[in-house]
């Protein structure tokens, strides 16, 4: 053949400006777009080899090879796959706008399936993102076929000649700054292995150059995974497989506590979902989510192609029809996005419910790890959360985990549609200890997804009521009075009222009094559960810094037991004023301590009266 020279045919003045400031969104993705067509070509050669049109080397295995050289400042990728001659290299190189690959599938689509990941063309200029100039040796699979040597610059003109390559198959050499990045091969294999690193074709990196402390362990190595779990059949794998993939894909020292295996042939998806245990979460409330295509990494940012609670978690997600986007918006115009994202959402709620039925105990021990995905899960997914919401558990204060609907019949005889729930076990420590004493069940919903999911259930359902465990917690723990009862304890509420006036400040604090079903309290402050949270709301916009001068809090009440000693001797002694006085503060502050951190002059009060309390029983 004759050399040629020309400029590329392309209806952009300069595509390389397009290229590197449009097209890709970051300047490594060279990498991945050059070894993808090495891959086209050997997956066209075996195409060929598979309907007869080519006798492939017996003894040759595929492979894309990638050499750095140090000494002349170059990068090749090599493949043995289908090759290019002349009339191929001017018509998918020097005319951009055409795609060998679509150009191959038009051709075969009767015998190939969709297995052709790249776009040689387009995609092959990315390599000018790294590289002032460029050059292909190919030789075509086609019998007697003239071996190309083709160059191009930066400024689009090209020289194309008979070349030297002598086996069939395609090299790409990059002629790069000496100082560029990419000749470190473990810059490089850090780039391959993150859009490769479970590639079906074997990937072999080679290096030539000055040998460093870092780069001494390289000569010629393999750097990916051919055969990844996913890929895999579910009932292929072991617990072990499923483990030690979690911890190499995701560089961790953890273990999930559940997955779920991706694997339906119809629709082209394959993957591996992990759930994160406890630990994890506390570490990061973000997971990592991988995108491939046909064992390419595409992305990790899949937002409105994958649901959004998933990325709570680790998953690894193959979709065989989706492309090498350069784009999100792209991947999600996929037409399958729908099927897909419904498919994965049907095997998590799946999954979790045949724990549940089947393996009820594991399903709670590992329920603390689940809660906040699974919840916030609902919340995000309309779907998800119809599926799942049936078997969503809790903790109860006597140690059992039960969904609603068993806690609502436990709870029926004695509070019907009122949950009482903890949102702090620690500040309600308290609460807790005189609800188990008095035998009274409580939910323990202390997570922050917890409060919008309350708010979910109610609105689903209208007659349930949730209060917190210090809110309106009055009537569970009310005893049963006859009448005459009831009246004498109407009477001793309003000496005890007279008692406490001039006492309390607060003119948003009232006293009430009434015989519990524990001897154990001796005082709370209870509030209704409305008022409670429009006070936390309040509080909330306080610390934005929100003038809130104008809102209201709410009224507290002071219960006082009449039951308890204390108070009782408040009524047979209203004549020992000095003790009777710092009784009184004393049962305001407890009563204050278990709602809520006194202020620095009340906690200093509240220590000198106990010490003047503890004197006074020494004297006695």
């Amino acid at each position: 053949m004759s050399g040629t020279k020309g400029t590329l045919s392309v209806e952009s003045e300069n595509i390389f400006p397009v290229i590197k400031k449009w097209l890709y969104t970051e300047q490594d993705i060279f990498v991945r777009e050059l070894i993808s067509n090495g891959a086209d070509a050997i997956t066209k050669v075996n195409k060929l080899a598979g309907i007869g049109e080519y006798k492939p080397n017996p003894k040759e295995e595929n492979i894309i090879r990638i050499e750095i050289n140090q000494y002349d400042s170059t990068i090749k990728f090599s493949d043995n796959g289908i090759g290019m001659d002349a009339d191929e290299i001017d018509k998918y190189i020097n005319q951009i706008a055409f795609s060998g690959a679509s150009d191959f599938l038009n051709q075969y689509k009767d015998e190939a399936d969709n297995q052709i990941i790249g776009h040689f063309g387009l995609g092959f200029y990315s390599s000018f993102m790294a590289a002032d100039r460029v050059e292909i040796d190919s030789l075509s699979y086609r019998p007697l076929s003239i071996p190309v040597h083709w160059q191009c610059d930066s400024q689009m003109t090209y020289e194309m000649e008979k070349g030297k390559k002598d086996q069939i198959g395609t090299t790409v050499t990059l002629h790069v700054d000496p100082r560029a990045k990419y000749l470190n091969p473990e810059y490089m294999e850090r780039i391959i292995n993150k859009f490769f690193a479970f590639f079906p074709t074997p990937i072999e990196l080679s290096f030539i150059g000055e040998p460093t402390d870092t780069n001494n362990r390289y000569g010629t190595r393999r750097v990916n995974d051919t055969n990844p779990l996913w890929i895999k059949r579910p009932e292929e794998c072991r617990n072990e497989e499923y483990i030690d993939f979690f911890q190499k894909a995701f560089k961790t020292g953890t273990e999930p506590v559940l997955w779920v295996h991706l694997y339906n042939e119809e629709l082209g998806v394959k993957g591996l979902i992990f759930f994160r245990n406890k630990e994890s979460f506390e570490l990061s409330i973000d997971g990592q989510v991988k995108l491939y295509s046909n064992q390419v990494y595409i992305t990790d940012d899949a937002k409105g192609f994958i649901p959004e609670f998933l990325f709570l978690q680790n998953a690894v997600i193959d979709c065989r029809e989706l492309p090498l986007m350069v784009s999100r918006s792209a991947v999600q115009k996929s037409e399958n996005v729908n099927a897909i994202t419904n498919y994965i959402v049907e095997q998590i709620a799946f999954k979790l419910y045949g724990t549940f039925e089947c393996e009820r105990d594991f399903y709670e021990s590992i329920w603390d790890s689940l809660n906040p995905f699974i919840k916030f899960s609902c919340l995000k997914d309309k779907l998800f959360a119809s599926y799942i919401e049936k078997f969503i558990i809790f903790k109860t204060i006597s140690g059992k985990y039960v969904t609603l609907k068993e806690h609502l019949e436990d709870i029926k005889a004695k509070h019907e549609n009122i949950i009482y729930y903890i949102s702090d076990d620690i500040q309600q420590a308290h609460y807790i200890n005189t609800f188990k004493k008095a035998g009274i069940d409580a939910l323990f919903m202390t997570h922050v997804v917890d409060q919008p999911y309350i708010k979910k259930l109610e609105v689903k359902d209208t007659n349930l009521r949730f209060n917190r465990i210090d809110s309106d917690f009055c009537e569970a723990l009310k005893e049963d009075l006859t009448e005459e009862a009831q009246k004498l304890a109407e009477k001793d509420e309003k000496i005890l009222t007279e008692m406490f006036n001039g006492l309390i400040e607060d003119k948003h604090l009232s006293i009430k009094a009434s015989r519990l079903i524990t001897k154990e309290l001796s005082s709370v402050m209870v509030l209704n559960e409305e008022e409670r949270r429009v006070r936390d709301t309040i509080e909330m916009y306080k610390a934005t810094g929100m003038d809130v001068s104008k809102f209201s809090y709410g009224n507290d009440v002071l219960l006082l037991n009449l039951n308890h000693k204390l108070v009782e001797y408040l009524l047979k002694n209203p004549t020992d004023h000095d003790l009777s006085h710092l009784v009184k503060l004393h049962l305001i502050d407890i009563a204050r301590l278990g709602q809520e951190t006194l202020e620095a002059e009340q906690m200093s009060a509240f220590i000198d009266r106990s010490n003047m309390l503890l004197e006074l029983v020494i004297e006695r």
